[in-house]
Protein backbone atom coordinates (compact mmCIF):
# COMPACT_ATOMS: atom_id res chain seq x y z
CA UNK A 1 0.00 0.00 0.00
CA UNK A 2 1.63 3.52 -1.40
CA UNK A 3 1.16 6.37 1.03
CA UNK A 4 -0.30 9.22 -0.86
CA UNK A 5 1.18 12.89 -0.07
CA UNK A 6 2.03 12.24 3.06
CA UNK A 7 4.74 14.89 2.72
CA UNK A 8 2.89 17.51 4.56
CA UNK A 9 2.28 15.85 8.04
CA UNK A 10 5.50 14.11 8.19
CA UNK A 11 7.76 15.52 11.28
CA UNK A 12 10.22 18.30 10.26
CA UNK A 13 12.85 15.93 11.06
CA UNK A 14 11.66 13.37 8.45
CA UNK A 15 10.92 16.24 5.95
CA UNK A 16 14.83 17.66 6.09
CA UNK A 17 15.70 14.33 5.24
CA UNK A 18 13.52 14.21 2.06
CA UNK A 19 13.53 17.97 0.67
CA UNK A 20 16.75 17.47 -0.49
CA UNK A 21 15.63 15.22 -3.41
CA UNK A 22 14.09 18.19 -4.95
CA UNK A 23 16.69 19.13 -7.57
CA UNK A 24 18.58 17.54 -9.72
CA UNK A 25 21.68 19.43 -9.03
CA UNK A 26 21.41 18.33 -5.14
CA UNK A 27 20.77 14.79 -6.63
CA UNK A 28 24.08 14.71 -8.30
CA UNK A 29 26.25 15.32 -5.46
CA UNK A 30 26.64 12.59 -3.76
CA UNK A 31 29.59 9.70 -2.69
CA UNK A 32 29.22 6.36 -1.90
CA UNK A 33 28.43 5.68 2.11
CA UNK A 34 31.72 4.13 3.22
CA UNK A 35 31.29 0.44 5.04
CA UNK A 36 30.89 0.76 8.71
CA UNK A 37 33.53 -1.37 9.80
CA UNK A 38 35.58 -1.46 13.23
CA UNK A 39 38.46 0.48 12.93
CA UNK A 40 40.17 3.86 13.67
CA UNK A 41 39.85 4.37 16.91
CA UNK A 42 41.32 2.76 19.85
CA UNK A 43 38.39 2.17 22.56
CA UNK A 44 40.92 0.21 24.88
CA UNK A 45 38.40 -2.26 25.27
CA UNK A 46 35.05 -3.50 23.68
CA UNK A 47 32.34 -0.94 23.76
CA UNK A 48 29.15 -2.44 25.74
CA UNK A 49 25.46 -1.79 24.06
CA UNK A 50 22.35 -2.58 25.06
CA UNK A 51 20.14 -4.57 23.24
CA UNK A 52 16.97 -2.97 21.81
CA UNK A 53 15.07 -5.75 19.81
CA UNK A 54 16.06 -8.66 18.13
CA UNK A 55 14.16 -9.42 14.87
CA UNK A 56 14.45 -12.69 12.40
CA UNK A 57 15.09 -12.06 9.13
CA UNK A 58 14.16 -14.17 6.23
CA UNK A 59 10.78 -14.96 7.73
CA UNK A 60 9.61 -13.60 3.93
CA UNK A 61 11.03 -15.00 0.79
CA UNK A 62 11.56 -11.78 -1.41
CA UNK A 63 10.59 -8.40 -1.57
CA UNK A 64 7.18 -9.00 -2.51
CA UNK A 65 6.25 -11.23 0.18
CA UNK A 66 7.17 -8.18 2.04
CA UNK A 67 5.14 -6.35 0.53
CA UNK A 68 2.16 -8.32 0.99
CA UNK A 69 2.62 -8.56 4.63
CA UNK A 70 3.24 -5.21 5.32
CA UNK A 71 -0.39 -4.58 3.42
CA UNK A 72 -1.98 -6.47 5.14
CA UNK A 73 -0.90 -5.04 8.63
CA UNK A 74 -2.13 -1.65 7.25
CA UNK A 75 1.42 -0.41 6.88
CA UNK A 76 1.96 2.06 4.31
CA UNK A 77 4.95 2.68 2.03
CA UNK A 78 6.12 6.36 1.14
CA UNK A 79 6.91 7.02 -2.64
CA UNK A 80 10.51 6.68 -2.35
CA UNK A 81 10.57 3.42 -0.25
CA UNK A 82 8.20 2.19 -2.21
CA UNK A 83 10.52 2.95 -5.51
CA UNK A 84 13.88 1.31 -4.06
CA UNK A 85 12.11 -1.83 -2.76
CA UNK A 86 11.12 -1.85 -6.34
CA UNK A 87 15.27 -2.03 -7.43
CA UNK A 88 17.05 -4.84 -8.41
CA UNK A 89 20.32 -3.20 -6.30
CA UNK A 90 18.08 -3.79 -2.93
CA UNK A 91 19.23 -6.64 -1.12
CA UNK A 92 17.16 -9.12 0.05
CA UNK A 93 18.78 -12.36 1.89
CA UNK A 94 16.44 -14.91 2.06
CA UNK A 95 17.91 -16.85 5.13
CA UNK A 96 16.39 -17.09 8.63
CA UNK A 97 18.77 -15.15 11.02
CA UNK A 98 18.88 -13.43 14.21
CA UNK A 99 19.61 -9.81 14.17
CA UNK A 100 19.98 -8.21 17.57
CA UNK A 101 19.53 -4.46 17.08
CA UNK A 102 20.96 -1.05 18.82
CA UNK A 103 19.12 2.24 19.09
CA UNK A 104 20.89 5.09 19.35
CA UNK A 105 20.44 8.75 18.50
CA UNK A 106 23.96 10.52 16.54
CA UNK A 107 24.78 12.49 19.52
CA UNK A 108 24.77 9.05 21.32
CA UNK A 109 27.65 8.06 19.46
CA UNK A 110 29.83 11.23 20.20
CA UNK A 111 29.94 12.78 16.72
CA UNK A 112 30.12 16.80 16.89
CA UNK A 113 26.72 18.63 16.06
CA UNK A 114 25.28 18.65 12.51
CA UNK A 115 27.38 15.95 11.31
CA UNK A 116 27.38 13.99 8.17
CA UNK A 117 25.41 11.10 7.37
CA UNK A 118 28.57 9.36 6.74
CA UNK A 119 30.49 10.69 9.73
CA UNK A 120 27.91 9.04 11.93
CA UNK A 121 28.36 5.93 9.72
CA UNK A 122 32.06 6.02 10.44
CA UNK A 123 31.62 6.44 14.03
CA UNK A 124 29.42 3.78 14.89
CA UNK A 125 31.75 1.07 12.73
CA UNK A 126 35.01 2.79 15.33
CA UNK A 127 32.86 1.61 18.21
CA UNK A 128 32.04 -1.71 16.54
CA UNK A 129 28.48 -1.71 15.14
CA UNK A 130 27.64 -2.54 11.71
CA UNK A 131 25.03 -1.29 9.04
CA UNK A 132 21.71 -3.11 9.35
CA UNK A 133 21.19 -5.00 6.03
CA UNK A 134 18.38 -3.71 4.42
CA UNK A 135 15.93 -6.27 4.68
CA UNK A 136 16.07 -5.46 8.56
CA UNK A 137 13.79 -2.24 7.59
CA UNK A 138 10.93 -4.32 6.12
CA UNK A 139 11.18 -7.39 8.68
CA UNK A 140 11.57 -4.74 12.03
CA UNK A 141 8.59 -2.54 10.55
CA UNK A 142 6.38 -5.43 10.83
CA UNK A 143 7.02 -6.02 14.39
CA UNK A 144 6.98 -2.82 15.64
CA UNK A 145 3.86 -2.16 15.61
CA UNK A 146 3.53 -0.48 19.26
CA UNK A 147 5.71 2.48 17.99
CA UNK A 148 4.87 5.70 19.46
CA UNK A 149 3.20 8.31 17.55
CA UNK A 150 5.70 10.74 16.38
CA UNK A 151 8.60 9.21 16.40
CA UNK A 152 10.91 8.18 13.06
CA UNK A 153 13.50 5.82 13.51
CA UNK A 154 16.34 5.95 10.92
CA UNK A 155 17.97 2.26 9.61
CA UNK A 156 21.83 2.64 9.22
CA UNK A 157 22.11 0.95 5.69
CA UNK A 158 23.52 0.75 2.68
CA UNK A 159 21.45 3.03 0.36
CA UNK A 160 19.67 2.17 -2.29
CA UNK A 161 19.53 4.31 -5.13
CA UNK A 162 16.14 5.36 -7.19
CA UNK A 163 15.72 5.52 -10.90
CA UNK A 164 16.59 9.29 -10.66
CA UNK A 165 20.05 8.27 -8.66
CA UNK A 166 19.03 9.53 -5.06
CA UNK A 167 20.52 7.29 -2.34
CA UNK A 168 18.00 6.58 0.16
CA UNK A 169 17.74 4.79 3.25
CA UNK A 170 14.47 3.36 4.67
CA UNK A 171 12.88 5.30 7.83
CA UNK A 172 9.75 3.58 10.19
CA UNK A 173 7.71 6.12 11.21
CA UNK A 174 4.19 6.65 13.32
CA UNK A 175 1.66 9.60 12.19
CA UNK A 176 -1.35 10.77 13.51
CA UNK A 177 -3.08 11.32 10.49
CA UNK A 178 -1.55 8.09 8.80
CA UNK A 179 -0.50 5.43 11.35
CA UNK A 180 2.69 3.02 10.13
CA UNK A 181 4.61 3.78 7.51
CA UNK A 182 8.12 2.90 5.95
CA UNK A 183 9.33 5.87 3.93
CA UNK A 184 12.65 6.84 2.23
CA UNK A 185 15.06 9.42 3.95
CA UNK A 186 17.86 10.71 2.64
CA UNK A 187 20.82 8.70 2.21
CA UNK A 188 23.24 11.22 0.79
CA UNK A 189 26.79 10.82 2.63
CA UNK A 190 26.99 14.05 3.13
CA UNK A 191 23.67 15.33 4.37
CA UNK A 192 23.78 16.51 7.59
CA UNK A 193 22.30 14.49 10.23
CA UNK A 194 21.09 16.37 13.18
CA UNK A 195 22.06 15.02 16.91
CA UNK A 196 18.87 13.90 17.42
CA UNK A 197 18.05 12.30 15.13
CA UNK A 198 17.65 8.09 16.22
CA UNK A 199 19.28 5.60 14.21
CA UNK A 200 18.84 1.38 14.07
CA UNK A 201 22.53 -0.03 14.04
CA UNK A 202 23.60 -4.14 14.24
CA UNK A 203 25.46 -5.72 16.40
CA UNK A 204 27.97 -7.78 15.23
CA UNK A 205 27.09 -11.53 15.02
CA UNK A 206 30.46 -13.07 15.26
CA UNK A 207 30.58 -12.24 19.27
CA UNK A 208 32.97 -9.22 18.46
CA UNK A 209 30.56 -7.20 21.07
CA UNK A 210 29.01 -7.96 24.09
CA UNK A 211 25.54 -6.80 25.06
CA UNK A 212 25.14 -5.77 28.63
CA UNK A 213 22.66 -5.26 30.91
CA UNK A 214 24.01 -2.00 32.22
CA UNK A 215 25.69 -1.02 29.12
CA UNK A 216 28.16 1.79 28.47
CA UNK A 217 26.63 3.13 25.46
CA UNK A 218 22.73 3.11 25.29
CA UNK A 219 20.52 5.86 23.55
CA UNK A 220 19.38 9.27 25.94
CA UNK A 221 15.80 8.95 24.82
CA UNK A 222 13.47 6.91 25.83
CA UNK A 223 13.83 3.13 24.99
CA UNK A 224 10.40 1.67 23.92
Amino acid sequence: MRAPSIIGSIPLAIISAIVGFGTPAALAQHDPMPDAQPGGLNLGRAAHFQIWRTITLGAYEGVDAYRRALDSAGIKIGEAADEILGRPAFPNGGTKKDLELVLLTAADLGVEPESSLADVYTRAGQVGLELCPAEAALQLRLDYRNQPPGEALHIAMQPVTTYRGAPVILTLANLASTGLLLIGSDGRSGFMVPSTFRFVFALPTNGRLEAMRDPQIVSTSEVQ
